[in-house]
């Protein structure tokens, strides 16, 4: 541990010891060294620190060139990327990551970061502003801390650098242009590294803060789905842990048959109890989630009796509460169904062909897509307050929300996915990036991220900073048809019109489970808990799903 010299003995004393609770609070991090000690008499001051046995990166690339390459990479990014929040909110700058201070112990342990001498407390957001001391290993520093105004985002950089030795066997400054002002280190890589591994690598050492990740959980979004990428091409994807996995797998728990009924449409309830299906027979049904029992059915309108669909019900939603669902299908009408009595009402709001429904918090806003590219906003709580947005050239096929229920994201055959505030109803931005009808859409509960399925069987994901490029992490042999994340974010469901459901894992561990519907995917939604899925099917199934630990 680095101590800056003070002019008075107990000024030093008190630094050291507060330097050494930072200490004792980061060393209980599993991937940081405890401190097992703090010896303060006549002799000195020492910190004594746990003992973390294997090589660091430097002396293990050195030792075991082929170990180096995008695996080592991949699997310090997963591994170290996670210790950084947990660093950072603790108000702490590492300031000195580079090789030779990641440990690699034996496995199943993961990566460990040590030598916090140079480490730089913020004990007020008004530091970052003012030079402090230049402190750092030349080459793995970020330019503002070489100017001694080091932030957060200078140990992204620093990492990133770290990265750009291992690929490449080379110290930073073998991999500057200081002529071109660029980091040159892809001639170097013996095997080329994926594009999208290279543009967050690129990223993190950007010099220019303003296009530098800022934080660690940006970087781990990135990776997250550029390593779907990875997979979906075929590629083998690098185990990223030193610890054996038993990769878990979906399997069927039961199975119901509708017997010549096709549920188009599927809403699972806040509590996960039950479902609602939206049927192509014009009924609206609801089961029982846990042993898939009928437990009602709103049935189509018989002529001009009664209140009902007089065509195909579409798509379906629960209420925020959960006390009543809505539906939506061929024939234009919206109705609310009230789950404590079982009545009905149709509600003022129509559309024409409506394809999708979505009912967001807070104040319960209903969203409507319809077949004419409108889309209609009615909040049920107020019952007033109608907005019409029209800016969709065609049918609106798809629509999802943000998890703070602040941003709408429509989809339609127009090609065109749109962003608009859903308590305004201004439109936002439009990306025109798709190359065919959008056919699905979901928003990562987590980080944000729109993912879209299409009519050419393309799954792309698109990040609100970076809205004009869709990397694409799956391609279908046939359309999307529903795509659904699951609450905890662990997980992407993706369905298809030849009947594939494929679940991919997104927490960076190359996984996948692949089922299968004998006709084409309609509709999939997740419990609450993320624990069981639920898909309907033109096989006039609904089939339901468990997650198993192997």
């Amino acid at each position: 541990m680095t101590l800056a010299v003070g002019s008075d003995r107990g000024e030093r004393r008190d630094r050291f010891h507060r330097e050494a609770d930072r200490l004792a609070t980061l060393g209980q991090h599993p991937q940081i060294p405890a401190l097992l000690d703090v010896i303060d008499n006549a002799q000195g001051q020492f910190l004594v620190q746990e003992y973390i046995p294997g090589p660091n990166l430097d002396q293990l690339i050195q030792k075991s060139p082929e170990v180096s390459g995008e695996a080592l990479v991949q699997r310090v990014l997963y591994e170290l990327l996670p210790v950084l929040p947990y660093i950072h909110d603790h108000s702490v700058i590492h300031r000195d990551i580079k090789p030779a201070n990641i440990i690699a112990p034996p496995a199943p342990q993961s990566l460990a970061l040590v030598d916090f001498g140079s480490a730089k407390a913020i004990a007020n957001p008004e530091q970052l502003k003012r030079t402090a001391t230049v402190i750092g290993s030349a080459g793995y520093a970020a330019p503002e801390q070489a100017l001694g105004k080091a932030i957060y985002a200078s140990d992204i950089f620093s990492l990133g650098v770290t990265c750009l030795h291992l690929l490449t066997g080379l110290h930073p400054f073998d991999l500057y242009s200081v002529s071109d002002d660029a980091w040159v280190w892809r001639p170097y890589v013996t095997t080329p590294v994926s594009l999208a591994l290279g543009r967050v690598l690129d990223r993190m050492v950007n010099r220019r803060l303003q296009e530098r990740y800022s934080n660690a959980q940006e970087v781990l979004a990135d990776l997250r789905w550029s390593g779907l990428a990875l997979a979906s091409q075929g590629k083998k994807s690098p185990q990223v842990l030193t610890k054996s996995l038993n990769a878990p797998v979906w399997e069927q728990r039961f199975a119901l048959s509708l017997s010549g009924v096709v549920a188009n449409g599927l809403a699972m309830s806040p509590t996960g109890r039950a479902i609602a299906t939206a049927c192509s027979d014009g009924s609206v049904r609801l089961w029982d989630c846990t042993n898939g029992e009928p437990l009602h059915t709103f049935r189509r309108s018989l002529g001009l009796l009664g209140l009902g669909h007089r065509g195909a019900v579409n798509a379906v939603a629960f209420t925020t509460a959960g006390d009543a669902i809505v539906s939506g299908g061929e024939d234009g009408q919206l109705i609310r169904w009230q789950l404590d009595d079982y009545t009905s009402q149709k509600l003022p709001v129509s559309g024409w062909q409506i394809a999708s429904v979505l009912i967001a918090p807070p104040g319960d806003t209903l969203a409507v897509g319809s077949g004419d590219g409108r889309i209609h906003l009615w909040s049920l709580d107020r019952e007033d307050g109608l907005k019409t947005l029209v800016h969709h050239q065609d049918q609106v096929t798809a629509l999802a929300v943000d998890s703070g229920g602040n941003l709408l994201v429509s989809g339609g055959r127009d090609r065109t996915i749109r962003l608009w505030s859903l308590s305004s109803g201004r439109l936002t931005r439009t990306l025109t990036a798709p190359k065919a009808p959008i056919t699905a859409l979901a928003c990562h509960p987590q980080d944000g991220r729109i993912v879209s399925g299409d009519r050419e069987g393309h799954v792309q994901v698109w990040s609100a900073k970076n809205p004009e490029a869709g990397l694409v992490i799956h391609k279908a042999s046939s359309p999307i048809t529903a795509l659904a994340i699951s609450p905890n974010g662990h997980w992407l469901a993706i369905g298809a019109d030849d009947g594939h459901l494929i679940l991919n894992n997104l927490q960076g561990l190359g996984q996948a489970s692949h089922l299968r519907h004998a006709w084409g995917v309609r509709a999939i939604a997740f419990t609450p808990d993320s624990r069981m899925l639920v898909s309907t099917s033109a096989d006039e199934t609904i089939r339901f799903w468990c997650f198993q630990e192997a």
